[in-house]
């Protein structure tokens, strides 16, 4: 049964900061998942959000864009991720999404969120839904780093965010999505395999520093080939970051991305 607290104390954005893990969501039929690998990075207002479910399956061949067939598109389009600004809104709070891996849904990403022992519980506001989150213990009280990213040329958006060891990364795709439906729907009625490629371009990627001054890593990734990688980016331009990727056919590509906004000691 899915209920919602009658009660619930204020709980200030800010100290929301750090990584969370989510052991279990639960809708009002009573179906529950318990084994979706989610991510939530939280900074001072800025956020960033991956989900993987279990049956996710690994593609060891695929090393770049072009080596997806159809297939990996639509297994890869089960994925979940988002990334943007949360907000207050009365006693609610509002994910508010700038970046998001699925087609944009006509509901609010909004919540209750409340203390329940060491377990932070959320609790839809527009949709019936529990979800049970824990802050991973590596978290430190380090100033979030937050970079809202844009490509002067194409507009393409991006959002880079740092908390404590970890670190996530989210790029928009170039492509449009339609509204309303499902990235899955999305991609099985695309005319071409290129087409199903294109939809599937976005990037939400999670990683540490795994030890003090040493490089950061991608552990988990919309992108398989990321995974396992190193993430790499340049801070000397004053107001231009540049950041390693891969192309469709699996070159090295150097993206340079404009700051639209820096929170943290970004320089």
């Amino acid at each position: 049964m899915v209920c919602r607290e009658i009660t619930r104390p204020h709980i200030a954005i800010p100290d929301l900061a750090g990584l969370w893990t989510r052991s279990l969501i639960e809708w009002a039929d009573g179906s529950r998942d318990n084994s979706t690998k989610v991510f939530w990075l939280q900074g001072k207002s800025h956020f960033i959000d991956l989900r993987q479910p279990a049956s996710l399956p690994c593609f060891p061949d695929a090393k770049c864009r072009n080596d997806l067939t159809r297939l990996d598109c639509l297994a890869l389009s089960r994925q979940e991720g988002f990334a943007g600004h949360l907000q207050t809104n009365a006693d609610a709070y509002e994910w508010v999404r700038v970046i998001d891996y699925q087609p944009t849904q006509n509901q609010a990403d909004a919540g209750f969120l409340h203390w329940q022992n060491a377990t932070l519980i959320e609790t839809g506001r527009d949709l019936p839904y529990t979800e049970h989150w824990h802050r991973e213990k590596g978290f430190t009280s380090s100033v979030p780093l937050n970079f809202q990213l844009e490509d002067a040329t194409t507009g393409c958006r991006a959002a880079f965010l740092m908390v404590g060891r970890d670190f996530m990364f989210a790029r928009d795709r170039s492509a449009s999505l339609p509204a309303g439906t499902t990235l899955h729907d999305a991609i099985s009625h695309t005319a071409s395999e290129e087409e199903a490629r294109l939809l599937i371009d976005c990037e939400i990627s999670f990683g540490r520093i795994t030890e003090p001054g040493g490089p950061l890593i991608i552990h988990n990734s919309t992108l398989p080939w990321k995974t396992g990688t190193p993430f790499q980016f340049d801070l000397s331009g004053e107001s231009l970051v540049t950041i390693s990727d891969v192309a469709p056919n699996g070159k090295n590509l150097m993206r340079r991305w404009r700051r639209v906004n820096t929170e943290g000691n970004g320089r």
